[in-house]
């Protein structure tokens, strides 16, 4: 072969190169993550309710509870949002059931791990079916809190799990009933639980 073909051949090669580059395909890109997302789960509850002048240590109760909580991204660390929690207890003359809605936002201190912290306040609604403090039912509207902390755990790109634990505060205040005022009424739940979440 000739230095005249020879350069031929090179330059025919050299300009092939970029040709079959471009030629591929690029893989597409991941989608991104939505910045919405909900969860629904549930959980075990431990609860005591408090009164100022009641003169005695009301017992702690165990029961259940049903979670579900929705959440807006607003950066890759902070998100808002709402949870909602239900629960219902029995006690020495019945039944009573509570609900709490709240505003929440929630911090990850670390972006690559599933830790959070999460806080809120809102307003709890409580039902007593029973004749607990007086001889009549009562519904009752309360200021709720709630602090908690847990791990999101990613199982598909838009499935996750999460594990939670939290402590709400219902303040009742000043309750009126059938026999009376009962002073400073506020209760504690403490929960574990787990949530599916869904992005």
């Amino acid at each position: 072969m000739t230095r005249a073909a020879r350069l031929l051949l090179c330059a025919v090669l050299s300009g092939l190169v970029p040709v079959s580059a471009f030629a591929q395909t690029a893989a597409p890109a991941p989608a991104p993550p939505t910045r919405i997302w909900f969860a629904v789960g549930g959980g075990f509850v431990t609860l005591q309710g408090h009164c100022g002048d009641c003169g005695q240590a009301f017992p702690y109760r165990n029961t259940g509870a049903v979670v579900g909580n929705a959440g807006y991204r607003v950066t890759t660390r902070m998100d808002v949002g709402a949870d909602l929690f239900w629960t219902q207890w029995e006690n020495d003359s019945g039944h009573i059931q509570a609900t709490a809605l709240n505003g929440v936002a929630q911090f990850r201190p670390w972006e690559s791990k599933g830790f959070f912290l999460r806080g809120g306040a809102g307003m709890a609604f409580v039902r007593n079916f029973v004749r607990t403090l007086g001889p009549n039912s009562d519904n009752s509207k309360a200021l709720a809190l709630l602090i908690g902390t847990g791990w999101a755990f990613p199982v598909t790109h838009r499935v996750g799990l999460q594990l939670f634990a939290t402590e709400r505060v219902g303040a009742l205040g000043d309750l009126q009933t059938a026999a009376g005022t009962v002073n400073d009424v506020s209760a504690n739940f403490w929960t574990i639980g787990t949530s599916i979440v869904f992005r």
